[in-house]
């Protein structure tokens, strides 16, 4: 295997630099294509296949390679990316149209399975699936501190596992906002700091790095340089640690940046979808000017992108009804476990007297109980027992609501 690699590393480094339009490839690009085509040789070793070099692959690898996929339940979207690879690989050795669709290889498959949904039906987001995020983080602490760490700041900044492998937190620190760099398409962007959780997290993340030095996993068992493709795999491997995969908890490390997602809008006083919100929330064109600016958050530029992440808002501009909000807490109140309505820390009164004094704009009138029971579920979703109330905080709490309201 050892020498097949080495093959195609060498075929890898003649070709992977140009695009098939004839463009230059990004190191991104290049990267995500080395890493692919080295795990699925690899994973027809494992398979049984004993593949002398990388030009005989044939159409019955490529076969196994998907049903093996499918088998392990990857993802239709990261098949048919997969698939895209070889495809890529397969042009370099002259058998360009050898690759089919996923469909031709998995033909007992129903094809509306096999179709790329690109807007979220439901949130991918570990909050939503029930996933104690606290919890996970303490778990990954005790496992690796550093592992703990990146899972801090995806949660925190909404960072790719690229760009939490890759992150140098001393030097994306400008002060009020995160300057995400080495992302996907070579696209920086900055990451406003929103909330003082987000400070929080920077700040220990730094404390726990030198100032020369990345935030990923430096070296490998035997003490050589890691490289990104080990990082990956134990990225990976300490998530499954945890508890976090589709088969146990029903969420990926990536659902942290589909929550990061939700968040923002939240911050921004939209409700996504995938938390009860709807189109006639707000006009919209304000709607849509909102959308742009959680798209720029995340590294994107079209508005469209955000149902990926947080699902589709309708076509409907008709508004909501007025008493919408009010509606939403009062279901909460009836829907609320007893053991979540708890006294109120003194440390806690203002901000919940502060809550409760907002959804009264709103018509909602209910005790700080209530409100704190609220604002925690809110707060959970950042990775704190307590986030600090931003300067409208109505749209975060009326989807804590619909938390609750909802039945799971």
């Amino acid at each position: 295997m050892d020498s097949v690699i080495t093959q195609l590393n060498a075929i890898l480094q003649k070709h992977s630099g140009t695009r098939t339009n004839g463009k230059v490839a990004s190191e991104r690009t290049k990267s995500a294509i080395g890493e692919a085509l080295r795990a699925d040789f690899r994973r027809l070793s494992t398979l049984g296949f004993k593949l002398q070099k990388p030009e005989n692959l044939g159409e019955k690898h490529v076969e196994a390679l998907c049903k093996s996929w499918y088998n392990d339940e990857f993802t239709v979207k990261t098949i048919q990316v997969k698939l895209s690879y070889l495809r890529i690989f397969c042009r370099w050795i002259g058998k360009g149209e050898m690759v089919k669709d996923a469909p031709h290889y998995l033909p007992d498959v129903p094809k509306a399975e096999l179709k790329v949904t690109t807007a979220a039906a439901s949130s991918k987001s570990w909050a939503a699936n029930g996933v104690d995020i606290a919890e996970k983080v303490r778990e990954a602490d005790a496992l690796d501190l550093r592992f703990g760490a990146m899972l801090r700041l995806a949660v925190a900044f909404g960072l790719r596992r690229h760009e939490v492998l890759e992150c140098y937190p001393w030097k994306v620190d400008k002060v009020t906002y995160f300057a995400a760099y080495k992302t996907k398409g070579d696209r920086p962007r900055n990451i406003d700091i929103d909330t003082p959780e987000q400070r929080i997290v920077l700040d220990h993340v730094k404390s726990m790095v030198k100032k020369s030095e990345h935030l990923g996993w430096t070296a490998m068992r035997d003490g050589s340089a890691a490289t990104i493709e080990y990082n990956l795999a134990k990225w990976h491997k300490m998530l499954a640690k945890i508890g976090i995969t589709k088969a146990i908890s029903k969420v990926t490390g990536h659902g942290l940046r589909a929550q990061y997602a939700e968040n923002a809008a939240l911050i921004v006083n939209v409700i996504p979808p995938t938390l009860g919100g709807t189109t006639g929330q707000m006009a919209k064109d304000d709607l849509d000017l909102k959308r742009e600016q959680v798209s720029e958050l995340l590294g994107h530029s079209r508005k469209s992108i955000t149902s990926a992440y947080f699902g589709s808002f309708d076509r409907n501009s008709k508004p909501d009804a007025a008493d919408r909000t009010k509606l939403a807490i009062e279901a909460a109140v009836a829907a609320l476990p007893a053991e979540k309505i708890t006294d109120i820390p003194p440390e806690r009164m203002d901000d919940c007297m502060r809550l409760t004094t907002e959804l009264t704009t709103v018509r909602a009138y209910v005790e700080p109980r209530i409100t704190q029971a609220l604002w925690e579920h809110h707060s959970s979703r950042h990775c704190t027992p307590w986030l600090r109330p931003g300067e409208s905080n109505i749209a975060a709490l009326e989807a804590a609501a619909n938390h609750f309201a909802v039945p799971r």
